[in-house]
């Protein structure tokens, strides 16, 4: 899982960005507010202007507006509210939705049969799968009941039992999303103890001892038996009841405890498999091949993550707000280069006995080296106000996986030019908290690659029940907010275009990356295959994208000038729709084994908030508008 840079901020940063203000959050918000009621207005007095002409128009929309502010927000009953929220849920129930809850069920049993759970990380397959179901099938539901059940009332003329009753326009707006959330929320509670269930009990499983023998001091090792496409070795000591208790050796992500249980031994289930891991990052900068402070060296990698959106309206709710780099910073081997992290709140209340060190750091081969042994490294921790600094620690890069490192609070270094046993605490770390961590590659012609989120440090770790239910989370504020979209445009769409109109605004959301890339690509002139309408002259000319468009200058011109607006103008929709993909970070997180940033989940909350107040407001104008033409 490779984070991006807006990952790392907290909350009030997001919210406010102190240092440039005009790409807050919260002042961006106001701002897309304002623009959204600017621009409903004026729709909305073009509309009553072509039905009453446009004097009569203008005192329609006023009175529309007038009676929001004077009458419908402040006489708002919450009472009402529940007692339509209650006939929506009535309604959704009948129509048999809880068939999702079945077709979920079904979909595990049959996902039972064929997820590999020998594969070399089968509980990232388990949880991508659990939660990628639950997220399509709960967006799906919520398309449906939202889109169709306004107008199916209109059609039906059964919304005039509730018109001509004291009922607002604000209640039958907040009545139907209210219902509609809580069958949603009805059928992803017994979804979420299903999956945690099926990810658990999926890779439980045990080993029994194939072979194990004493050695000369007292220990025993031995090898497990070949299950589930994989073997364990172990090495038992005697504990302080007089037992012998071991950890096997990690494979497939995962351990066992084993025991002596009278003459027998016992393994326990798989530990370390469900991780939740609370993960302390550090500041990286980069020394270049001189020592001297410069920047990461580039090996040819792709660096582009993400392209922009206008006006940096993006940012404001997970979508892009300007060309999103994340530099690979690769260090040279055999030379002064070196990554340095430095780590905050290292204190001994959080790190009691080692210091717990991950590593996903990358390697690049400029020639073969050894070829059967990895890359080499070494970590040197020193104290970034004083000349102490522990001797090199080496290690071999653990390519494609995480590396898991315990490092001693006592270790050899020099403090000056006096060379001693060095405590973390005591020498390595500043007074306030603060540790450097040097990383270096020694084998010469080989680098390393490393970004800020590939080395931390693991204070704690929280529960991955918990972590899975922060995850469930995401997808029911997902969930709230294509109802509020399908309940928006069912106020003057009919419910299959409202369905295909929220379903392509979940469709923009979900291409809003590829969007902001292709625009980036055509702002610095080098579109790999151009825009749509030149890749549809490629695709029937059989062109390669990287080549020239065989073509004349005149239709260059205008394919490449079509593809700019088409283009500009889905960038444009898609910097204001919410990006989906980040939200469905949360599923990443839980899959690769990080605890949920409690930043990123309340992001997710106040763009779910910002896009159902806009909603809302949209819903109620044209609901109005319905009764103003009745």
């Amino acid at each position: 899982m490779t984070l991006q840079p807006e990952d790392f901020w907290s909350f009030s940063y997001w919210l406010l960005r102190p240092d440039a203000p005009i790409e807050g959050a919260l002042l961006q918000g106001v701002v897309l507010a304002i623009l959204a009621m600017l621009i409903g207005l004026l729709i909305g007095y073009l509309v009553a202007a072509v039905r009453v002409g446009p004097s009569e128009g203008f005192y329609s929309v006023a009175r529309v507006v007038r009676d929001l502010v004077r009458f419908d927000l402040p006489g708002t009953s919450p009472r009402r509210i529940f007692a339509l929220a209650r006939l929506a849920f009535k309604e959704a129930i009948r129509r048999k939705i809880l068939i999702v809850a079945a077709i979920f069920v079904v979909g595990l049993l049959i996902a039972g049969w064929y997820l590999d759970p020998s594969s070399e990380d089968p509980a990232r397959l388990y949880i991508s799968f659990v939660l990628t179901a639950t997220n399509y099938l709960i967006l799906m539901l919520a398309l449906f009941i939202s889109a169709f059940s306004l107008p199916a009332d209109i059609k039906s003329k059964t919304i005039y039992t509730i018109v001509t009753k004291p009922v607002r326009a604000t209640e039958i707006v907040l009545g139907r999303v209210f219902g509609f959330a809580a069958v949603g929320t009805m059928l992803l509670v017994p979804m979420g103890l299903a999956s945690y269930l099926f990810v658990t009990r999926g890779l439980d499983h045990s080993h029994a001892v194939a072979d194990i023998q004493e050695l000369e001091d007292g220990t025993f090792e031995g090898e497990s038996t070949f299950d589930r496409s994989h073997e364990h070795s172990f090495t038992l000591d005697e504990n302080e009841a007089g037992e012998l208790v071991g950890f096997t050796n990690e494979a497939r992500g995962h351990r066992h405890l084993v025991r002596q249980d009278g003459e027998a031994f016992v393994f326990g289930p798989p530990v370390d498999a469900l991780h939740a891991r609370v993960p302390n990052y550090g500041e990286l900068t980069f020394l270049n091949r001189n020592g001297e402070p410069g920047q990461g060296i580039d090996v040819g990698h792709e660096h582009i993550q993400g392209g922009y959106g206008s006006a940096n309206l993006g940012q404001l709710l997970g979508t892009s707000s300007g060309p999103r780099r994340i530099e690979y910073g690769y260090v040279e081997g055999g030379s002064l280069g070196a990554g340095i992290y430095t780590f905050s709140n290292v204190f001994p209340d959080r790190y009691a006995e080692e210091l717990p060190l991950e590593m996903n750091l990358r390697a690049y081969r400029a020639h073969k080296g050894v070829i059967d042994r990895g890359i080499r490294g070494t970590i040197t921790l020193r104290n970034p106000d004083t000349a102490a600094e522990s001797d090199p620690r080496p290690f071999i890069v653990k390519e494609y996986g995480v590396a898991e490192r315990l490092i001693p609070l006592e270790m050899q270094g020099t403090d000056g030019e006096i060379s001693r046993t060095l405590n973390v605490f005591e020498d390595l770390v500043s007074d306030d908290g603060r540790l450097e961590m040097v990383i270096r590659c020694i084998d010469q012609g080989q680098y390393l690659g490393m970004t800020r989120g590939d080395v931390f440090l693991k204070p704690a770790e929280n529960a991955f029940g918990w972590n899975l239910t922060k995850a469930y989370i995401s997808i029911w504020l997902q969930m709230l907010m294509i109802i509020s979209f399908g309940v928006m445009f069912s106020t003057f769409l009919s419910g299959a275009v409202a369905m295909i109109a929220s379903f392509i605004c979940v469709l923009l959301g979900f291409a809003a990356e590829m969007i902001f890339d292709i625009r980036y690509y055509m702002d610095q002139g080098r579109p790999m295959g151009g825009g749509p309408v030149e890749a549809l002259v490629r695709t029937a000319r059989q062109d390669s994208m990287t080549t020239e468009l065989d073509v004349d200058t005149v239709a260059n011109a205008v394919i490449k000038g079509v593809d700019s607006v088409i283009v500009y103008a889905l960038n444009a929709v898609a910097t204001a729709l919410p990006n989906l993909p980040k939200m469905l970070e949360t599923a990443e997180f839980v899959a690769s084994g990080f605890d949920i940033l409690g930043s990123l989940l309340a992001r997710h909350v106040a763009t779910t908030l910002a896009y159902c107040l806009l909603a809302f407001f949209i819903s109620y104008f044209f609901l109005k508008t319905k009764e103003i033409a009745a």
